[in-house]
């Protein structure tokens, strides 16, 4: 049972809201540079105690300056982050010689996506609504789409040949851990993904959940947390809670009330979806996380060209119209937001957050 909650892959298919009631957070330390994020606390009327909490630390890489980047180079660099750390537990287990403590770090890594709409490993092409106008139904992308197909056509970012690459870099040596980020996004990659009729690309991962959207002007956070460190709990429930609890204290910031419900994962205003949450864990260390819309095109998640996660009676917000027509009428910025959601990170997850080297 343990290893299945393990390798368990948690976006489910649908999502929506419910009030939460926040505990005081312990005072973190609080840095002057952006970040993503959004989730929550348990439901149940106890709280997680910060007493005799020692804080751990989470190294924060972000490409936020670089504006948006392909979805499959954020995708890289989960995974390189995730073998390299792996690659040192295996070690430690051995009880060999590692040859860099430094990678047995947790990150929270941030991004803006350039267009592009994703499959979890288990998501039906039926919420790719667009296919239905296709002369063929959409059948040759719903087969070059499907969880089981591996032709080399296969629309999708190929954790395979992921798990026959061996990263070189380090944390000491950027210009290898580049590389291989680079050689990672090259070789995984459909080299003609099925495109959106928008001309977004279209990819299979392996993250859970159905379809959904990223593009400019959503943040994107990835926290590559392992949650059996003392502070976090093996429990891939409490962890998208707490996710949910970081979005539901950023948006009230700005003065948004947020909800989420029983039912769907993410965070709601009203009937209206304004952040995602997709994860996946391996050996208790989190990839994927969230996407919080601040002031993308909304036409994007148009229901003529999927049924965003799956959810056909929700509609889809974001920061920016929200505040429309409101006395806080002005949009913050992705930058501005991003530093909100580190803080509230910091808070909900008891650690501490510490700017590591940008990604470029």
């Amino acid at each position: 049972m343990q290893q299945l909650m393990q390798h368990l892959l948690l976006y489910p298919r649908r999502c929506s809201f419910i009030t939460t009631s926040y505990s005081k957070a312990r005072r973190v330390k609080q840095n002057n540079f952006s970040s993503i994020c959004h989730i929550t606390t348990h439901r149940s009327n106890s709280t997680h105690s910060t007493n005799n909490i020692t804080n751990n630390s989470a190294y924060v890489r972000s490409a936020l300056s670089a504006g948006p980047i392909p979805y499959q180079k954020g995708w890289a660099w989960q995974q390189v982050l995730l073998n390299r750390r792996m690659n040192y537990m295996r070690m430690q287990e051995k009880q060999e010689t590692s040859p860099d403590g430094k990678q047995d770090k947790d990150w929270i890594l941030m991004f803006e996506h350039q267009p592009v709409y994703t499959l979890g490993r288990g998501a039906t092409e039926d919420y790719l609504t667009f296919l239905n106008n296709e002369a063929d139904g959409g059948l040759e992308k719903r087969t070059r789409l499907s969880r089981k197909y591996r032709g080399e056509d296969a629309s999708r970012l190929n954790i395979d040949r992921f798990q026959k690459h061996n990263t070189s870099g380090t944390a000491d040596n950027p210009t290898a851990e580049q590389d291989d980020v680079d050689k990672l996004s090259n070789q995984s990659i459909c080299k003609q993904p099925v495109l959106a009729p928008n001309g977004s690309p279209i990819y299979r991962i392996e993250r859970g959940g159905e379809v959904t959207y990223h593009g400019p002007g959503q943040l994107v956070m990835y926290p590559l947390l392992n949650l059996k460190q003392p502070n976090y709990q093996q429990d891939l429930h409490w962890y998208l809670r707490q996710i949910e609890e970081v979005i539901i204290r950023t948006l009230l910031h700005f003065d948004i009330k947020s909800n989420r419900d029983d039912i769907n994962t993410g965070v709601w205003v009203g009937k209206n979806k304004i952040a995602a949450v997709g994860v996946s864990a391996s050996k208790w260390i989190t990839t994927h996380g969230l996407a919080l819309n601040v002031s993308p095109n909304l036409e994007h998640f148009d229901k003529d060209i999927i049924t965003p996660c799956g959810i056909e009676e929700r509609g889809v917000t974001s920061i920016s119209e929200v505040l429309r027509g409101t006395s806080s009428e002005h949009c913050p910025s992705l930058n501005e937001v991003a530093d909100v959601a580190l803080k509230c990170f910091g808070e909900v997850f008891h650690v501490d957050v510490t700017e590591g080297r940008p990604i470029r």
